[in-house]
């Protein structure tokens, strides 16, 4: 199993306390969590926790990849 750094950790738990307190993940097999479920989780760094944390670095990864792709094309359109 890989190891999540503590930065990974602490992005996720700030993302999470920052939703709406009425909001729920639905995670799978998992079921439904809740903000304060979600929290929890993330605390305990349980199985749950972890796979919130791939989910969501994941995310942030792929979110970044896209953005840095859209500004090298308008960099690209500028320079046309």
């Amino acid at each position: 199993m890989t190891e999540i750094a503590e930065e990974d950790w602490e992005v996720v738990k700030h993302r999470v306390e920052s939703m709406p307190a009425h909001i729920k993940l639905a995670l799978g097999s998992y079921g439904s969590l809740s903000r304060d479920d979600m929290l929890t989780h993330l605390e305990k760094r349980d199985a749950i926790g972890r796979k919130m944390v791939e989910m969501q670095i994941g995310y942030l990864k792929f979110f970044k990849r896209e953005m840095e792709k859209l500004a090298h094309e308008q960099t690209a359109d500028n320079e046309a």
